[in-house]
């Protein structure tokens, strides 16, 4: 009898091994596959007013992102003159809710929703639901954030030449080494539609790469921040709260008929999301993605990964190299 137990034990052993196995190889399958539950984080409670609620938003989860943003873009070995440009401009985002204008054009099944406006330098988060997932608000928000930074949005902070061909823009990008790097079929393979002069286009359209690295820094940030505030999360809270961010995207796919800006979903999830090393030990993954992990704290390794030319040092044109600052950021 007690053989019998021991063999069923251990057969039940493998089996909860194996499936959580796959769950590591397959984020994105898992993550669509679950249901919407608690994963021990909210902003607020499901009984808080509206006022309430968007006063815990506007000064407490906003400025906390946004300052675990700023520390992450001061980690990077970025070109001091773009770091302080880039952290002045993020220190004065500002925050509303205000989206009547936008809920009139807007499918109800879209809610919530959010939007940065760089005309007014203004992050939107609408029709948010008190009690939220803390993943799902912070991911929004780093989100938003991102596209200020990333390939096409940097442009509004540091003007880059438009008659820089497609290399010389990927090498003059601040973050130095990841553009190549997510554009590697090791990591998630972002792709340009060449149909499009680069000189036309830039990075704002046809362009994957764009995504691509709103998800690379969007997953940087929001590991940091969760894993700041709520130390005591159990791994499968930290699966749950994966899954809480992303499920409504599962619908979204490629496009049948052409090129999409956006990688498809499940090589966003498994060759950016579940790549990152420190959010894999979190969900309980502790083997190696299948997927390179784009690490832009080291531009000499990542160049090397993907056999890429060794991605120029900041200062390097004449641009005086600093350390990473230590910014508090924020807003007060």
């Amino acid at each position: 009898m007690k053989k019998t137990f021991l063999t069923i034990g251990l057969i039940l052993s493998i089996q909860a091994h194996a499936q959580k196995d796959n769950s590591c190889n397959n984020l994105a399958a898992s993550t669509c596959s679950s249901l919407g539950a608690s994963d021990g984080t909210a902003v607020g409670t499901v009984k808080d007013s509206s006022a309430s609620f968007t006063e815990k938003l506007k000064t407490g989860t906003f400025p906390a992102v946004q300052k675990a943003f700023i520390k992450k873009i001061s980690s990077l070995p970025v070109d001091e003159s773009a770091r302080t440009a880039i952290i002045a401009k993020l220190n004065g985002v500002k925050f509303s809710t205000s989206c009547e204008d936008l809920s009139a054009s807007l499918d109800p099944s879209l809610w919530p929703n959010s939007f940065y406006s760089p005309t007014e330098n203004t992050f939107y988060l609408c029709k948010a639901k008190p009690g939220m997932s803390e993943f799902a608000v912070a991911k929004m928000i780093s989100e938003e954030l991102s596209a200020m930074v990333n390939p096409c949005g940097i442009d509004n902070i540091i003007r880059l030449p438009k008659e820089k061909t497609q290399a010389q823009s990927e090498s003059a990008y601040p973050v130095k080494g990841v553009i190549s790097c997510l554009r590697s079929e090791k990591s998630v393979g972002a792709k340009r539609n060449e149909a499009s002069s680069f000189q036309d286009a830039g990075f704002c359209m046809n362009d994957q790469v764009t995504r691509a690295f709103t998800d690379w820094m969007t997953t940087e940030v929001v590991t940091d921040y969760i894993s700041t505030k709520y130390k005591d999360l159990s791994q499968s809270q930290w699966r749950q709260g994966v899954a809480n961010a992303y499920r409504d995207e599962c619908a979204y796919g490629r496009m049948d008929d052409g090129f999409a800006d956006d990688p498809d979903f499940t090589s966003r999830i498994n060759g950016i999301v579940g790549a990152n090393p420190d959010l894999r030990k979190k969900i309980g993954c502790y083997g190696s993605s299948t997927y390179l992990y784009c690490d832009a704290a080291n531009p000499d390794a990542m160049a090397k990964a993907v056999g890429a030319p060794k991605a120029a040092a900041p200062g390097s044109k004449g641009i005086p190299m600093s350390a990473p600052a230590n910014s508090k950021g924020g807003v007060e």
